[in-house]
């Protein structure tokens, strides 16, 4: 969903700096366990250094365009 919404509307990927992170292979290092995630699919919004907005397993794409939408404000 998320490369969906990124593929069709550029302004996201001009704006916002994507980073993704395996959890599978990451999930004990300090990307994931400082910012305590829990599992796979989670998506952190971080603005100014700070986590604005997550979601946790989310596959609908009307909020994680909100998230997206969040992050170009």
């Amino acid at each position: 969903m998320l490369q969906r919404l990124r593929e069709s509307l550029p302004n996201y990927n001009k704006a916002i700096t994507f980073v993704v992170v395996d959890w599978d292979t990451f999930k004990n290092d300090e990307v994931t366990t400082g910012r305590q995630i829990p599992r796979r699919s989670t998506f952190v919004l971080i603005k100014g250094g700070k986590e604005v907005d997550r979601l946790v397993a989310e596959t609908g794409e009307e909020r994680i365009k909100a998230m997206l939408d969040l992050a170009l404000k």
